[in-house]
C-alpha cells in the first residue's frame, strides 16, 4: 500500500527527514526542548503596544498632520468627564473640586477645560447681531423705557385708556444667546437644562496610548473616590443613566481617549474567556475523533509548543505584539492543530496495516507530510499577502500568522513522530496502544464484492451543483449598487435584491450598551453638539481667518460640518461691528436725552435695576479685531509652549453633521474636510517674514484628527479585503498547480475553497448578516485555510485508492482538523464584542460549506475522474491492470 514508495509523491528529502525523526528521536526533542526554553524568555519579553498611531505608516498625510497636532496641543481630543445631577449648584461645586483635583495631576493632566467667562462676550454680543435686530432691541427697550419715564411723572394721570409697555425680548435673546454652540449665559460647560456639566480633560499624551489613558482613568476614579468620602461632599457614583440630586452626583467617562480604550480593549477582555472556551472545545472535539486521551495531549502539547515557538518568533523580529497580533495565539491554536490531527489519523492508518512503528511512522510523515506542507505553505502564503496591507497591525499580523502556520506545521510533524518514535523504543507496541489503530477501508464491497463507490456521482454532482448555484445565487445583488434602505426591517424576498451587503456603520461592531458611546449619545442631545473635533493648523492669523471665512462663508460646500469654532469665532464681523458701533451711538445719545427728561434707574423694577451697570458698558461696546480677543480665550487656539518652532501657529476646529460611527458619513466627512482650498490676506493680521508678496494669496490646508486617521484605515481595510482576496486566490492556485502540475487536478483542489466560500456569501444574504470592517479581513484566511480540503483528499486519491475510500481513510481527519477550527472560531460568538462575534460566525459559516462542499460536489467530481481513468485505463491495456493501471496513470498527475 502506502509503505511502497512512490517517487511522484515522496522526495529524498521526505524520506530522510522521516528517517531522522524515527532514527534521533531524542536528539529531536532535546533541540525542540532547548528551543522551547529560549522561547518562553522571549515570550516572557513580549509587551503588547498599545499605541495605535504606531500601527499606520508613519508616511501618511494623516499621521503627520495629526502628530503635529499632538505637538501643537498635547493631543487630538478629550478625555470628557460628565457629571449628572437635578442641582445645579452641586454640579458646580463638585466640578471646581474635581477640576482642581485633576489640575494638581501635573504628571498625567495638561490642563482641565470646564468653564470660561464670558462676560467679555455679554458685553460684545452686540456687536455680532444683525443689525437689524440691534434696532429692533433698541426701539423696544426704549419704548420700554419711555413708558416707564412717563408713568413715573407725579402729574402722571392714566384714565385707563393704555396699559403699561411690557419688555419682552426672549427671541431676541435667544436668537443670540450663544456663539456657536457655546452659551454665553453661563460660565461653566453646563446643558441648556443645567442638568449636565462636562469637564475636558487633556491628558498629558494623545489618545492612541490607550494603555495609558487605562492607567489614568484607574487613578482618577480612585481620586474621585477619595473626594466623595470626603466629610461634607456629594457622593459620586460612576452610573450612565442615574439622575442625580444634591447628595449624589453621577459621572460618566467618555470623548475620543475613552471610545478609544473601550473599544480596544473590549476585544481584548472579550478573547481572554473565548480563548480558554476555544481550548476546552478543541480538546473535546480531539476526544471525540480519537476515542483517545493520549493523542489528543499529544497534538494539543504540540500545538501549545508551536504556538510558543513563534511567540518567541515575534520576539525575535518584530520585538513587541500590537492590538492585532495580540490574537495571535487564539488563531494558531485552532488552525494550527490541523497538522497533528492529520499526522495521528495517518499514523494509525499505517499502524493498522500491519507496519512496524518506526516505518508507520516514516510511512506517515512522508504520505501526510505532501499535503500537509503544501497546505502550509498556502495558508502562510495567504497570511504574508496581508503583508501587502498599509495598516501595521494587519501586515504584522499576516507576516507573524504566516510565519507561524509553518513553525506549527513542522513542530507538529516533529514532535509527534519524535515522541511516538521515542515511545517505540522503550516498548514497540506503545506507539499502538497509546493512539491506537485505524484498519485501512476496504476497497470492495463485503456483500456484492464490487468495488465500493460514490453511487450515482453526476446525479449528486447536478444536484448539489444545483443547490449550491441556488445558494450561490443569493449572494449577487440583483439591485445593482444600490444600497439597502436603512432602519427599515426587508422582508426575506426584499432583502435577496441587495445580495450580500457591506454595513459601514461602527456601532454594529462595539459591545452593546457600551457606556462612553451611549453617554456621548447623551451629550450630544443635551449640549447639541457632536464629538470631538478635528482641527486645521495655520501658520499665521491671516490663514486663520481664511480657513474661517472659507469655512463660514460657503457652508453650502461642506454640508458634514456642523460648526466652525476658531479664534475669529469671537471676532465680530466688521461691517457688522461698525454699523451696530453706529447705533450704539445713537442709542447713548437717545439715552442721554431720556435723562435730561428726568429719568433715572430708580423707575426701573428692582430686577431691572441690578443689571443698569452691565447695559451701559453694552452700550459702549467697541468693534475689535483679533487682537482685542482676551488671552483666556486665544489660548485654546494657539500652540503650547512645549511646540516645535515648526508646529507654532493657530488651529481651527470644526465638528459634525453627521454620525461618525456611520462609517459613509465618516468617510465623507473626511473627504469634505481632507483639503480645504482658501484664499487669505498676508499681513492683514501681522507681519511674518514668510509672507507671500501678494495682496491674496489661495493655499490647500488639511483638516487633521482621529476622524481623518479612521477614515484612512477604513479605506485600507476596503482596499485590503479585495487585494489580499485576489493575490490569495492567485496564489492558491498557482501553488496548487506546481503541486499537482496537472491543471484539472489543480481546479479540482480548490472546488470546495471558491464554491464553499461563494455558499458562504450566499448564506450571508439569506439570512441577513452583512460584511463589516471586521469580518472582511476573514475572508483571505478562510481561503488559505479551506485549500487543506481539497489536498489532503486529492492527494489520498492520488496513492491509487478509489474516491469512496480516499474519504473514509482522510475524511474524518479533514472533518476533525475542520471543526477544531470552527469551534475556535464559535467561541468568538461568546464575545461581548459585536465585530469579534461576526468574525466567528463568518468563519464558521465558511468553514462548515467548504467541508460539505468536499463531501458533496469534490466527492462527485473525484468519482467522475476515477471512471475515466479506469475508463482510458482498461482502454490502454485491454481491460487488464485495473486499479493498478489507475495507480500508474496517476503517477505524473500527482508530480
Amino acid at each position: 500500500m502506502s509503505g511502497d514508495r512512490n517517487p511522484n509523491s515522496h522526495s529524498r528529502f521526505a524520506h530522510a527527514f522521516a528517517g531522522l525523526l524515527v532514527r534521533r528521536p531524542g536528539a529531536v526533542l532535546l533541540v525542540m526542548l532547548a528551543l522551547l526554553a529560549a522561547s518562553l524568555w522571549g515570550t516572557s519579553k513580549l509587551r503588547i503596544n498599545s499605541n495605535q498611531l504606531d500601527l499606520i505608516s508613519q508616511d501618511l498625510e494623516e499621521v503627520k498632520d495629526v502628530k503635529q497636532v499632538i505637538d501643537m496641543v498635547g493631543g487630538s481630543g478629550f478625555l470628557m468627564v460628565a457629571l449628572r445631577s437635578s442641582d445645579e449648584a452641586a454640579l458646580k461645586r463638585t466640578a471646581d473640586d474635581l477640576a482642581k483635583i485633576m489640575q494638581e495631576d501635573k504628571e498625567n493632566v495638561r490642563n482641565v477645560s470646564y468653564k470660561l467667562p464670558v462676560e467679555f462676550i455679554q458685553q460684545n454680543m452686540v456687536l455680532f447681531v444683525n443689525t437689524e435686530d440691534l434696532i429692533e432691541g433698541k426701539r423696544r427697550i426704549m419704548e420700554f423705557l419711555r413708558d416707564k419715564l412717563k408713568r413715573s411723572n407725579p402729574f402722571f394721570i392714566d384714565l385707563g385708556g393704555s396699559k403699561p409697555v411690557e419688555l419682552n425680548m426672549q427671541d431676541l435673546v435667544d436668537k443670540y444667546s450663544s456663539i456657536g454652540k457655546k452659551s454665553i449665559r453661563d460660565d461653566y460647560n453646563i446643558s441648556n437644562d443645567k442638568k449636565m456639566l462636562l469637564l475636558l480633560v487633556k491628558p498629558m499624551w494623545d489618545n492612541t496610548e490607550i494603555g495609558k489613558t487605562k492607567d489614568y482613568l484607574e487613578r482618577l476614579k480612585g481620586q474621585i473616590d477619595a473626594y466623595s468620602a470626603q466629610p461634607g461632599k456629594v457622593k459620586l457614583v460612576e452610573d450612565y443613566q442615574l439622575m442625580g440630586d444634591d447628595k449624589t452626583i453621577a459621572y460618566g467617562f467618555t470623548g475620543s481617549y475613552k471610545t478609544t480604550v473601550d473599544d480596544s480593549y473590549a476585544i481584548e477582555e472579550s478573547l481572554e474567556p473565548v480563548t480558554l472556551i476555544a481550548l476546552g472545545a478543541i480538546f473535546l472535539i480531539t476526544v471525540l475523533f480519537f476515542r483517545k486521551l493520549a493523542p489528543t495531549f499529544l497534538v494539543v502539547i504540540g500545538t501549545v509548543v508551536g504556538t510558543i515557538y513563534t511567540l518567541g518568533f515575534t520576539y525575535a523580529t518584530v520585538g513587541e505584539l500590537n492590538m492585532i497580533t495580540s490574537i495571535l495565539g487564539g488563531i494558531l491554536l485552532g488552525f494550527g492543530i490541523d497538522y497533528g490531527i492529520h499526522f495521528i489519523f495517518r499514523t494509525r492508518l499505517e499502524l493498522g496495516a500491519g507496519k512496524p512503528y518506526d516505518v508507520a511512522i516514516r510511512d506517515a510523515v512522508m504520505n501526510a507530510g505532501r499535503p500537509a506542507a503544501v497546505a502550509a505553505v498556502v495558508t502562510a502564503g495567504s497570511f504574508f499577502v496581508l503583508m501587502v496591507s498599509e495598516f501595521r497591525g494587519f501586515s504584522q499580523f499576516g507576516f507573524l500568522a504566516g510565519a507561524g502556520t509553518l513553525i506549527l506545521g513542522l513542530t507538529l510533524f516533529c514532535w509527534s513522530a519524535s515522541i511516538l518514535a521515542l515511545a517505540g523504543r522503550l516498548n514497540p507496541e506503545l506507539p499502538q496502544k497509546l493512539i491506537g489503530v485505524m484498519k485501512p477501508p476496504p476497497t470492495n464491497s463485503a456483500t456484492t464484492g464490487k468495488e465500493l463507490r460514490i453511487p450515482r456521482p453526476k446525479m449528486v454532482l447536478g444536484i448539489s451543483t444545483a443547490i449550491v448555484a441556488l445558494i450561490c445565487a443569493a449572494a449577487v445583488p440583483w439591485a445593482g449598487s444600490e444600497e439597502p434602505p436603512k432602519g427599515v426591517e426587508l422582508g426575506f424576498f426584499e432583502r435577496l435584491k441587495y445580495g450580500v451587503s457591506f454595513n459601514y456603520n461602527t456601532r454594529a461592531l462595539i459591545p452593546d450598551g457600551m457606556s462612553s458611546v451611549l453617554l456621548q449619545d447623551e451629550i450630544n442631545e443635551r449640549f447639541n453638539i457632536s464629538s470631538d473635533p478635528m482641527a486645521i493648523y495655520t501658520k499665521d492669523l491671516d490663514e486663520a481667518e481664511g480657513v474661517y471665512r472659507e469655512l463660514t462663508q460657503n457652508a453650502h460646500k461642506y454640508p458634514s460640518i456642523d460648526q466652525v469654532v476658531s479664534i475669529f469665532t469671537f471676532v465680530p464681523p466688521p461691517a457688522t461691528a461698525a454699523a451696530n458701533a453706529k447705533v450704539l451711538e445713537e442709542w447713548k445719545a437717545e439715552m442721554k436725552q431720556l435723562e435730561d427728561e428726568g429719568f433715572t434707574i430708580a423707575a426701573l423694577p428692582p430686577e431691572m435695576q441690578a443689571n443698569a451697570d452691565f447695559f451701559k458698558k453694552v452700550l459702549d461696546a467697541k468693534p475689535f479685531d483679533v487682537h482685542g480677543v482676551p488671552a483666556n480665550y486665544t489660548a485654546q487656539f494657539r500652540n503650547l509652549p512645549s511646540a516645535k518652532p515648526e508646529n507654532h501657529g493657530y488651529l481651527t476646529f470644526i465638528y459634525a453633521s453627521v454620525d461618525l460611527m456611520d462609517g459613509q458619513k465618516m468617510l465623507k466627512f473626511s473627504d469634505e474636510t481632507r483639503v480645504i482650498k482658501a484664499t487669505y490676506s498676508p499681513g492683514k493680521y501681522d507681519q511674518d517674514a514668510w509672507d507671500p508678496k501678494a495682496p491674496t494669496v489661495e493655499k490647500e490646508f488639511r483638516a487633521a484628527g482621529a476622524t481623518q486617521l479612521y477614515a484612512r484605515l477604513a479605506r485600507i481595510v476596503l482596499w485590503d479585503g479585495k487585494v489580499t482576496v485576489v493575490l490569495t486566490a492567485l496564489w492558491i492556485l498557482a501553488m496548487h498547480f506546481l503541486d499537482f502540475r496537472n491543471v484539472k487536478l489543480a481546479l479540482a483542489s480548490v472546488i470546495p475553497l471558491g464554491v464553499g466560500l461563494a455558499m458562504m456569501l450566499g448564506i450571508m444574504a439569506l439570512t441577513g448578516l452583512r460584511l463589516n470592517f471586521m469580518n472582511i479581513i476573514i475572508l483571505p484566511i478562510l481561503l488559505g485555510f479551506g485549500v487543506s480540503h481539497g489536498l489532503y483528499l486529492l492527494h489520498r486519491f492520488l496513492e491509487g485508492t478509489s474516491p469512496l475510500v480516499a474519504l473514509r481513510s482522510v475524511g474524518a481527519a479533514v472533518a476533525s482538523s475542520t471543526l477544531t477550527a470552527v469551534v475556535a472560531f464559535a467561541a468568538l460568538l461568546a464575545a461581548a464584542h459585536n465585530g469579534l462575534r461576526s468574525m466567528g460566525l463568518v468563519a464558521c459559516i465558511g468553514l462548515i460549506t467548504t467541508l460539505v462542499v468536499s463531501f458533496t460536489v469534490l466527492a462527485a467530481v473525484m468519482q467522475l475522474m476515477y471512471d475515466r481513468r479506469q475508463r482510458e485505463s482498461g482502454a490502454a491495456s485491454g481491460g487488464e491492470g485495473g486499479a493498478a493501471g489507475a495507480g500508474k496513470d496517476s503517477e505524473p498527475k500527482a508530480a
